[in-house]
């Protein structure tokens, strides 16, 4: 019951930040430099059009009424379930996302566990073997990986594994295997910083004094430190995780671009660059509201873990 009042409470505090990000995301849209009525009758910029064609296009597209009005027009399509449809396709912006959003998931999914399985794997061993060989040759990987910019790995992946051995595509998700370029490339990254944070909060935990009473009765290091550091050190750990997590989903545009992946990441660039802004503002929305629902998730898994947490929560019910 106490944990059912937490959530309800969460969510109410979050209803206002979940405005403040319709608002954003409607402005960005509206304010995007570029013309969409003019891009719409004029896409390869050599047409021309009468003033009248162009009024009769804009109240075609709802852009001839003021901004509030435009807002709270597209807050009630919202609430409908309707994004509107892209100026250019006539797609519902809606049905685009349902069928992208799959897509950019599996992607994330890939990527997290390429993360957790080499990031935080890594992190333990450095940990574990603190200042020696292994910890010195980890600590450099890491510190390569987060440093690399992401456009760059993709090209040298493309390079080695799709040009010179041609085993992975290149581009395109016709099979499983296409997710596997990209997902190296998202994950590359954060392993190196998922590592480096990890081990940093391990050794924190070295140094408490359930440690040193570990060590006094015999028990080895290695086993101190999984059965009982690791689990104390989640904290920060899933912190960073879960974040980076939205920002996959939300944030992959680049890599989407790079390989052809038909995400919502790909979607959101074509968006800006044709003005379509529908799809920049359902952009922004989805990006913000996974941003806001992975806190939640992230609030609900600290309560599990820390007993502290769920001590505080229950005397604040």
């Amino acid at each position: 019951m106490a944990l059912l009042k937490y959530i309800l409470k969460k969510m109410l505090m979050l209803l206002p930040v979940l405005v403040g990000i319709s608002i954003v995301a409607f402005a960005l849209g509206i304010m995007s430099p570029g013309d969409p009525v003019d891009q719409v009758l004029n896409p390869n910029g050599n047409e021309s059009y009468t003033q009248a064609e162009y009024d009769a296009m804009a109240a075609k597209m709802g852009l001839d009424q003021p901004a509030v009005v435009q807002y709270f027009n597209w807050v009630d399509g919202l609430v409908h379930g309707d994004l509107g449809r892209s100026f250019f396709t006539n797609k519902s912006v809606m049905d685009q996302l349902a069928k992208r959003i799959p897509i950019s998931l599996k992607l994330a999914g890939f990527s997290m566990i390429l993360t957790i399985v080499f990031g935080v794997g890594s992190g333990v061993l450095m940990a574990v073997k603190k200042d020696r060989l292994l910890d010195h040759v980890l600590g450099t990987f890491s510190t390569v990986a987060l440093s690399v910019p992401g456009f760059w790995i993709a090209i040298v992946l493309i390079f080695i594994f799709a040009e010179q051995w041609k085993i992975l595509p290149s581009s395109g998700i016709s099979d499983g295997s296409g997710f596997i370029l990209p997902a190296i490339t998202l994950a590359l990254p954060s392993i190196g910083v998922c590592a480096r944070l990890t081990r940093s909060a391990i050794l924190d935990e070295i140094g408490c004094q359930y440690m040193t009473v570990a060590d006094a009765k015999g028990m080895s290091r290695r086993y101190a430190v999984i059965r009982h550091a690791f689990g104390n050190a989640l904290i920060p750990i899933i912190t960073y995780l879960g974040n980076h997590m939205a920002g996959i989903i939300g944030g992959a545009s680049i890599v989407e671009t790079i390989f052809a992946i038909p995400g919502i990441g790909s979607y959101a660039i074509a968006g800006v660059q044709s003005k379509d802004y529908y799809v920049v503002q359902a952009y922004v929305l989805f990006s913000g509201c996974i941003y806001v629902l992975t806190n939640i998730l992230i609030d609900l898994i600290y309560i599990a873990l820390d007993p502290k947490i769920r001590a505080g929560e229950a005397v604040e019910s």
